[in-house]
Formats: structure tokens, C-alpha cells, sequence
């Protein structure tokens, strides 16, 4: 594709497959495929490309992915410029159709096939959150990040202390006290020092983690009295089972509740809706879709089990999914969490705060 003008007052669809070192572009208008270049990954590159089509309404797609929301960043600040009208629409990689039988995968194909997958309505967009409500979601990601550091390192001392016979304290685990009865019965089990020092410096670390921890839920509780979030959040601690903290997951996973056309919508979003394969007469409905937000899902579910604890309704549900041949726990819970995210996506969306609703 030549430096020339390709199109002019035009509807144009532009198809981008990025990558770190490029961003691979396909072009098409009306039915024909004009062709495909090579772009620097920055925006100035991408306003010279655009230069190209003055007057035009153009509808950029690319899949989202490890580079985030930079594109959507660089295009949208260019909408208006030489009188062009740019629509970015992010797609949700596992959304966009492949061929069957295809067995040729190039970055140029892809780029086309994004094309395709907006012409046809294959994909709903990724709602793009807005530069503080990304960084806020980057703050609560973190401190699931710093959680799972500190379980991680939790159960690399039960099993170096199970390995080598050193005997457990008795008392409250991890506190102060216990710790140092630990290091002592590592000294007794010892024959050098390498075992305890290997353990001092495990328990370091474990240290450091839970001072991130404790940290982050700081930020995390100002988030839920003054962050962009905090409305929303506030909204879903009405609901039993919602506290503070997963109110603010869901809050900054959730970009809009308004782009969601209804509460099953966004309860497939979550990904607790059960799949289904139908054909004439014939409906069979399996497990869960796991499609959407997996954090949402893994929150909703922890919600869950708080709700069935503390409200009674909840709990008939529970043990009247559960009762059968076979536990079928795993089955109640996802049907809890299911009407959990309906009750959340109302409550936002319709404030509906009545004791029925919670």
C-alpha cells in the first residue's frame, strides 16, 4: 500500500494485528480488500497511515491482549483530525471466528479476519475503562497477585518443615511467637545451618509479602470510600455476601454495567450461565460456560459462599441444588453465584436496594 491517498469520504474498515515490534494492517472499502502494511507500534506512525484517508469514517479493530489499551488510546485521541471520524473496536480474542480446516495462520490473515469478525457482528466489543479506572483495576489485580505470593510461600515452609522432621509449633500460626518456635525447632532438626538459614529467608520473604498485602488493602479501602469505583462498590455491599474488598474487584473489573443489555447478558459475561448444545426438541445444557472475566467468576463464587452463611434464602437454594445421589456442591454454589451477578448487575444498574434484593 503505496504513501498516497487511499480513500476519501468514505466508510473504511481497518483490521490490526499488533504486535511489539509491529502493528500488521489490513484495509478494506465496500467489498474489496485495498491491502495490508506494516506499521511502527506508536502513534505517530499510525497518524501518518491515517493521513491517508482524509474525510473518512473509519472502524479500526484489534484484538485485546498483552499490550492493553495503548491503540485504543493513540486512535481515539486522533477522532477529528483531517475530518475523519475513527471508531476503535476491541475484540475479544477468543470471540473472533476461525475458519474450519484453516490451516495456514499468517498476520496478514489475521488482520483480515478482524475485518470480517466487525462486518458480521461476531464479537460484543471490549468496553475500554478509562486511563484511572485501569490503574485502579491494576491496584486490586496487584494485591491478588501479592495474595497468591503469600499462599504460595506459605506452603513452601509447610512443606520444607514436612520434609525435613522439624516439628510444628503449637498456638496460632504465623504470628510473631509461632515463627520464632519455628526457627528454634529448625535449629534442633539441624545438622548445619544451611536449613535454617534457607528457612529465615523463606520466612523474610513471606514477610515482605504480607506487608504488600497489608498495604494494598489500604489503598484498596480509599478506593472504596473516594475511587472513581467507589459508587459502584458501595452500591454492591448492600447485597449479603459482597464485602468491601470484593465489591471493589467487581467494581474495577466491571468497566459498564450499562453495556450490558440485561442481567443475563452480564451473568454470561461472568461466565456462570450453563453451556447448552439444542438441536430440534432436544436441549442439553452441561457445565458453566467459563467464558468472560475469570476473576469475575472466581469472586462471585467466593461471594458465594459468604451469602449462603449469613442469608437463609441462600442457603435453601444451596442444599435444595445439593441434595442427590452425588455432592453436587460445585453445581449449588456456581447456581448461588449465578443469581449473585443478576442481583449485582440490578442493584447497580437499577438501584434496587429492598430487602428482597439483597
Amino acid at each position: 500500500m503505496n504513501k498516497k491517498i487511499v480513500a476519501q469520504n468514505s466508510t473504511v474498515m481497518v483490521g490490526a494485528d499488533v504486535h511489539t515490534k509491529k502493528h500488521v494492517v489490513s484495509v478494506k472499502t465496500g467489498r474489496e480488500v485495498l491491502g495490508t502494511c506494516n506499521l511502527s507500534p506508536n502513534p505517530e506512525a499510525w497518524r501518518s497511515f491515517l493521513k491517508r484517508f482524509p474525510g473518512c469514517e473509519l472502524h479500526v479493530t484489534y484484538e485485546s491482549g498483552p499490550h492493553g489499551y495503548n491503540l485504543y488510546d493513540w486512535l481515539t485521541g486522533m477522532n477529528g483530525e483531517n475530518g475523519q471520524a475513527v471508531h476503535v473496536a476491541v475484540a475479544p480474542p477468543a470471540m473472533v471466528p476461525k475458519a474450519p480446516g484453516k490451516r495456514v495462520k499468517t498476520d496478514k490473515r489475521d488482520s483480515i479476519d478482524l475485518i470480517r469478525a466487525f462486518e458480521t457482528d461476531s464479537f460484543r466489543p471490549v468496553v475500554a475503562p478509562d486511563k484511572q479506572k485501569r490503574e485502579e483495576r491494576e491496584l486490586v489485580r496487584t494485591r491478588s497477585q501479592a495474595k497468591a505470593e503469600e499462599k504460595r510461600l506459605k506452603n513452601q515452609i509447610h512443606g520444607m518443615v514436612k520434609f525435613h522432621g522439624i516439628e510444628y509449633p503449637c498456638g496460632g500460626r504465623w504470628n510473631d511467637k509461632w515463627v520464632q518456635q519455628l526457627v528454634a525447632n529448625a535449629k534442633t532438626a539441624a545438622s548445619t545451618g544451611d536449613l535454617v538459614f534457607a528457612l529465615k529467608l523463606k520466612l523474610k520473604m513471606l514477610g515482605e509479602a504480607q506487608k504488600a498485602v497489608a498495604a494494598l488493602d489500604r489503598r484498596i479501602e480509599r478506593l472504596y470510600a473516594k475511587g472513581t469505583c467507589s459508587e459502584v462498590a458501595q452500591k454492591l455491599t448492600v447485597l449479603k455476601g459482597i464485602g468491601k474488598l470484593s465489591a471493589v474487584i467487581i467494581a474495577t473489573e466491571v468497566a459498564d454495567f450499562g453495556a450490558f443489555d440485561n442481567s443475563d447478558a452480564f451473568a454470561s459475561y461472568v461466565g456462570v450461565v450453563p453451556g447448552e448444545a439444542s438441536s430440534g426438541e432436544t436441549t442439553r445444557r452441561g457445565h458453566i460456560t467459563r467464558a468472560g472475566n475469570r476473576r469475575l467468576r472466581w469472586i462471585f463464587v467466593e461471594c458465594a459462599w459468604t451469602r449462603i452463611r449469613h442469608d437463609p434464602e441462600a442457603k435453601r437454594i444451596y442444599n435444595r441444588i445439593k441434595a442427590g445421589k452425588k455432592d453436587r456442591s460445585r453445581i449449588a454454589i456456581v447456581a448461588v453465584a449465578r443469581r449473585l451477578a443478576v442481583k449485582a448487575y440490578h442493584q447497580v444498574v437499577n438501584g434496587e436496594q429492598s430487602c428482597k434484593a439483597a
